[in-house]
């Protein structure tokens, strides 16, 4: 395996680019082990990048925390309205359970090229969701005696998506439950969250946090008009690109209209969703 094909990958992801010793030890660890990892916590357990060989479920990430701190413009939200997306961050009292996502042999560039586009997103006006960091890290595995070391995504302290806190649970639910953007609602996000923590009995530091904004976001949700319900179910249940293209064309309809003018806040730039629908998303 070429050392500075493995480089020239892991030069893409943010943290990485400017720290030569970080990717010569992953690279190392590679070479090692032929094979690399990611410890998922997120929205690759329901919608995973290509070329996995293998999954171990149960894994904890010590020393870190899971939250909504990352605001979100592009796949559950716009720059006009953003939506909220789960992140990491150092915390000596967290602990976070995972599934590691494993690529082997020659399955590894493309795997870790598959990474890089999925968590690199830009927008039609060439904007970059620079939320993310990627970092190394200590995995424990299922047994508590062995571990390995994964890629995963930290909150990136320094971009101007990260929300360091400064929303109360109530702000996050009323910005969750009202949200969306090209690849659906903010709350189907939380849902489908929801739905995976319980597959895979995921429960960390975060779980009771994560209980009580799920239920805060469902009882907003009720609290919004009839018709306001009525477009979040629509826009919930659409399964592609091409149907919630169609739908937020339909925004300008008769039918469509008064229901996106009783929005508490200011209705989403329906160009703009047209526009960012374009592109290839995964999330």
């Amino acid at each position: 395996m070429d050392d500075s094909i493995l480089d020239e990958n892991l030069k893409l992801l943010n943290g990485l680019h400017d720290n030569s010793i970080k990717r010569n030890e992953i690279i190392s660890y590679i070479k090692k082990n032929k094979k690399i990892s990611i410890f998922a916590y997120g929205s690759l357990l329901w919608n995973p990048i290509d070329y996995i060989n293998s999954t171990i479920s149960n894994c904890i990430l010590n020393n870190y925390n899971k939250g909504f701190f990352c605001e979100d413009f592009i796949y559950r939200g716009t720059s006009d309205f953003t939506g909220l997306t789960m992140g990491l961050i150092n915390d000596s009292n967290g602990f976070v359970n995972g599934v590691l996502l494993t690529s082997n042999n020659e399955n590894i560039i493309p795997f870790l090229k598959s990474f890089v586009k999925r968590e690199s997103p830009i927008d039609f006006k060439k904007n970059l969701l620079n939320i993310y960091q990627y970092d190394f890290v200590k995995i424990n595995l299922p047994d508590k005696i062995n571990y390995e070391y994964a890629l995963t995504c930290i909150v990136n302290k320094n971009s101007l998506f990260y929300l360091n806190n400064k929303l109360t649970l109530d702000e996050q639910a009323i910005k969750i439950g009202q949200a969306y953007g090209i690849n659906g609602t903010n709350f189907q996000y939380l849902d489908k969250l929801k739905n995976i923590y319980q597959q895979f009995l995921i429960q960390d530091s975060f779980s009771s946090h994560f209980n009580d904004l799920y239920n805060k976001v469902i009882s907003y949700r009720q609290s919004l008009t009839i018709h306001v319900q009525k477009w979040f179910t629509i826009y919930d249940e659409l399964q592609t690109l091409e149907q919630r293209k169609e739908a937020l064309n339909k925004q300008n309809s008769k039918d469509f209209q008064f229901i996106i003018e009783t929005l508490i806040t200011p209705a989403i730039c329906s160009e703009q969703l047209n526009k960012q629908i374009q592109q290839t998303t995964s999330i």
